[in-house]
Formats: C-alpha cells, sequence, structure tokens
C-alpha cells in the first residue's frame, strides 16, 4: 500500500505539480519594467477560447501580453499590428510586448488548428485615445462584389471548361496577350472572348485555355516560377493556415473539419438554393472547374472577406488585408491551373 501511495505521489509531482510550479514560474517572470502586463490564456474553444477575448490598452502604451495554452499548441496573431506568435507550447508562457501607435480595434486570432472549433478562435484589442475617447467612426468604402452589383450567393458555372488542367508554363510559350482587369471578370468569359476573336482562329482550345491560366498567374504578381517571397507562396501559407483544415490539402473540399462545419447538417444535397440551384454539401472544392472557372476573383474575395453565410465558413475580413485576400485567391487558382507547385494532385 505505501509503496503505491509512493508511486502515485512521483507521478502527481512529475505530471502535475512539477509543471504547475514551472507554468507559474514563466507566468510571473519578467525581464521589462514600464508595460502594462496582460497575462492572455489560449484554450481550445471547447474549453473557453481566448481568455478574456476583448481587450483594451490605451494609444501610445506599452502592453506585455503573457500567452499561456494549458492544453494544447496554439499560435497567436494581431494581422493588422504586425504580431505574430508561431507556437505557444502547453505549459509554457510566450511573452510579446507591442506599442500601439493609433486607436482601433485589432483581431486577434490562433493560427494553430487545435480543434474542429478552430475557427471561433478569435478576440478583439480595442486601442483608446484617452484624449478623445468617442472618435468619428471611419469612412470605409464597400467591398468590390457590392460596388460590382456581384451577387456572391448566386450560381456561378462556367460556360466553357477546358478538356484538360491548363497549364501556365504552355501559355508562357504562345504569343497571346490578355489584355484588361482580370480581376472582375471570369476565366470562363476571358476564354471565350479569346474563342470569338477570329485572330485566333489557328489557336486550339486547349491553348488558348494555357493562354488564360498564364494570364491569370502573372495576374498573381508570379509571371515566373514562385520564389520564396512571391504572392503565390504567400496565399500557399495562408492556405495551409487558415483553409486546409475544412477545403483539404488538395484543395477538394474534403479536409477533417469540413466535415463538422456548423449548419452542415441543415443544408440538403437534394434541396434547391433560392437561385434554383442545388446546394453542395460542405465546403467548395478548388478542383471543380466548372465552378471556378466561372467565378471571377472579385467574387471569390467577396466570399473570403465575408464567410459563408450559415455554413460555419468565419469571415476573414478582419484579420486579411486586401493584399492578403490577392494572395490567397491567386493561390486558390492554382488548383485549376497549372502552375508548376505541388499543391494540387
Amino acid at each position: 500500500m505505501k509503496r503505491e501511495l509512493f508511486a502515485l505521489t512521483i507521478v502527481f509531482l512529475i505530471f502535475v505539480a512539477f509543471p504547475a510550479a514551472l507554468f507559474g514560474y514563466q507566468a510571473q517572470r519578467t525581464t521589462t519594467t514600464g508595460a502594462r502586463v496582460i497575462a492572455l490564456t489560449a484554450n481550445a474553444p471547447a474549453n473557453g477560447g481566448w481568455q478574456p477575448d476583448a481587450i483594451r490598452v490605451n494609444v501610445g502604451e506599452r502592453v506585455r501580453l503573457r500567452i499561456a495554452a494549458p492544453d494544447v499548441v496554439h499560435g497567436f496573431a494581431i494581422p493588422a499590428l504586425d504580431i505574430y506568435v508561431d507556437e505557444i507550447l502547453p505549459g509554457h508562457v510566450e511573452e510579446i510586448e507591442f506599442v500601439a501607435a493609433r486607436a482601433g480595434r485589432y483581431p486577434f486570432a490562433c493560427t494553430r488548428w487545435c480543434s474542429v472549433d478552430h475557427w471561433r478562435m478569435r478576440g478583439v484589442i480595442e486601442v483608446i485615445d484617452p484624449g478623445n475617447p468617442d472618435p468619428p467612426l471611419p469612412t470605409i468604402a464597400p467591398p468590390l462584389y457590392q460596388q460590382m452589383n456581384i451577387d456572391i450567393d448566386a450560381p456561378h458555372p462556367a460556360q466553357n471548361v477546358p478538356a484538360q488542367r491548363p497549364s501556365a508554363a504552355r501559355g508562357a510559350r504562345l504569343d497571346v496577350s490578355v489584355p484588361g482587369d482580370l480581376r472582375a471578370q471570369s476565366p470562363s468569359n476571358v476564354f471565350a472572348e479569346l474563342r470569338g476573336d477570329p485572330a485566333l482562329k489557328a489557336y486550339s482550345d486547349g491553348q488558348l485555355w494555357d493562354v488564360v491560366a498564364f494570364a491569370w498567374k502573372r495576374a498573381s504578381g508570379d509571371p515566373a516560377s514562385p520564389g520564396a517571397d512571391s504572392a503565390l507562396a504567400r496565399g500557399s501559407k495562408l492556405f495551409v493556415r487558415d483553409c486546409a483544415a475544412c477545403h483539404g490539402e488538395t484543395g477538394k473540399g474534403n479536409g477533417p473539419a469540413g466535415r463538422n462545419l456548423p449548419g452542415l447538417a441543415a443544408m440538403q444535397t437534394d434541396s434547391r438554393m433560392a437561385h434554383g440551384a442545388y446546394a453542395k454539401r460542405g465546403p467548395a472544392d478548388f478542383t471543380d472547374a466548372a465552378q471556378m472557372l466561372g467565378a471571377s476573383d472579385v467574387l471569390l474575395q467577396g466570399k473570403v472577406l465575408r464567410g459563408g453565410m450559415g455554413t460555419g465558413m468565419p469571415e476573414w475580413r478582419t484579420l486579411y488585408s486586401d493584399q492578403d485576400m490577392w494572395d490567397l485567391i491567386g493561390f486558390i487558382r492554382s488548383f485549376v491551373f497549372d502552375y508548376g507547385m505541388s499543391n494540387a494532385k
């Protein structure tokens, strides 16, 4: 009996008391003076999420965040303030200091996949100017899809679909230019315009689709193979971090978290939406050429910034800059266009 009690005591010391003491030491550790210390805890949403999920500080105030993650590995980011903590291990405390130079509301989020409800890991830091506690609300221009009166919930099937996956490399070798702002056009419509040009009669459908693929890659900022800091590389990182869990690593809409999205049970594959098209059950399949080639970049941007109404897809407008969204959309195109990357199978 004494041996069993001794063994249980050793187990308790190793797995409970020592980690708790270490955690307490790290939580109290300080190396910089003059900063307001704020404790922030990251728990999986089922365990409470961010605690607190709303923080108020003053303009010009030096703030030190002590971020703990008691349950699983989390990450932390305040994109608008360019603050990122890549990894917060259970039982450890990560510290970061910053000074907010201007008033505003700055959303923060977990950047590590922590559970099926990872998308709920959102919070906000509100920076107040004591000298101007009631500033006028900023004027924000409507998003492009609203300015262009695009119904992002309406079906947008492509009128033309290639027989094989278009290649940007092959398109680059053809002496065909595609003028105009491609963001407002769908690839399907651009192909139709090229196909209707008498000067391009000698080109096959496959060649013109290759031209379209190259045009979209060039518009993304990557006319050549993507480098470490290219737009496609940045978009790839965002996709892996924020999208792959639901949409799948290869973009097929088969990610593990996509099977349990809130609102998914209410979506019926045999029921028609208001527009008369059949609703798809689950996350979008980015390899579906009929859907992706019929959508403009502006339409896709609208879906990213607003989120999926009633589907569980969160909005990204508060966390992504405009450039983030365009980089992500440029990468998503690589699931139907061959950009010489290894993401699409």
